[in-house]
């Protein structure tokens, strides 16, 4: 069972189904397992499951029982299994990528630095796929497309990417698509997107997260403003469960803060109950707001600060945080303390001197 991927890919190549063999080119075979049996006359046949990991771009076309390069891919296994076994299933699981730069290469680079970048990569990436696929000819976009490598590469050594292009120019390209292993369009389009994808998903997740890390400006309450730009450098270093986790206690101890900033108990007995403790921040918010933003047509404000702070105590205790979670949780987080500063006067604008 070793070498049936290979086996598979073979299969595949000989009958031309070369989209399919280079999907499956991309996957690891990380486990196979008898899973059950049964019998054909005297004969015990074996059930087998194959497990695989591959790229994101090559999970989303394999999760897919109906795409017809999954039909044949799993036909090609079907097709090479030993003696005495058959194909039960194969198990697909997105391969977790080793990130491609450390945060300290990007230190000093704006999100407007990695757009400009990114745009540069799918510039190049529309070059390479137009001249294989019927587009402009080679000697129209050679030129181009060398110097636009020579940016590329040059912005990439700068983040200590190695670029994943091996094409120095468009010729060597074209002898790559014209060797017989990218017979098709379709299969020239995969083999660039394949190519530059797991660069472009790493750089879009950096300006997505440098545009949700963002801190407000200072409020003037020296611990809320240390909180909060400690929520925004979480979330930049953020790369697990855990670290998103953290980002819901660190805006929970935010808006704690807050509350200990705005709170003085003059307002007291708005709210039924005992006096709120130090650590009471939903309570105090509610008896702050209540005094503030009286009536009920203030009442959405009132829930707002609430629900953000129960919106912090679920994203600590999520087990399964994302970044989407702890950004979601960091901006509302941003709102309530931007919302109490305008309304406690400390973002009113100074006035002018005489």
């Amino acid at each position: 069972m070793d070498d049936i991927q290979e086996e598979a890919i073979r299969f595949l190549e000989e009958g031309r189904e070369i989209q399919s063999a280079q999907l499956l080119r991309n996957c690891t075979m990380e486990d196979w397992a008898v899973v059950d049996h049964w019998m054909d006359g005297n004969e015990q046949l074996d059930g087998i499951v194959i497990t695989m990991k591959c790229p994101r771009t090559s999970y989303e076309i394999l999760v897919d029982s109906k795409n017809p390069f999954t039909r044949e891919i799993q036909n090609a296994f079907e097709s090479v299994m030993p003696h005495r076994c058959y194909l039960k299933k194969i198990k697909i699981r997105a391969e977790s990528a080793a990130p491609l730069f450390s945060e300290k290469s990007l230190a000093g680079t704006s999100a407007s630095e990695i757009k400009e970048l990114i745009s540069l990569i799918e510039k190049q990436k529309a070059i390479m796929i137009s001249v294989a696929t019927g587009g402009p000819r080679i000697q129209q976009k050679n030129n181009e497309y060398a110097s636009q490598r020579h940016t590329i590469q040059s912005k990439l050594s700068k983040l200590k990417i190695t670029d994943p292009n091996p094409y120095s120019d468009l010729w060597i390209w074209y002898g790559k698509w014209s060797d017989g292993s990218l017979p098709t369009y379709q299969s020239r389009r995969i083999y660039i997107t394949n190519l530059y994808q797991p660069i472009l998903d790493a750089l879009l997740l950096r300006v997505s997260k440098s545009s949700s890390a963002q801190p407000p400006e200072p409020t003037g309450w020296a611990r809320v403003d240390r909180c909060i730009e400690k929520v925004y450098s979480a979330i930049e270093k953020a790369e697990n469960e855990e670290d998103f986790q953290t980002i819901g206690l660190l805006c929970r101890e935010t808006i704690i803060s807050l509350a200990q900033a705005i709170y003085t108990g003059k307002t007291r007995n708005t709210v039924p109950g005992p006096v709120p403790s130090d650590t009471d921040a939903k309570r105090m918010l509610e008896e702050y707001l209540n005094e503030e933003f009286q009536g009920s047509s203030n009442e959405n404000v009132r829930k707002f600060s609430k629900t953000v702070f129960q919106l912090a105590v679920e994203l600590q205790h999520k087990r399964t945080a994302n970044f989407r979670n702890a950004a979601l949780c960091a901006e509302a987080t941003r709102a309530v303390v931007n919302t109490i500063a305008i309304i406690s006067g400390q973002r009113d604008p100074a006035e002018p001197s005489i």
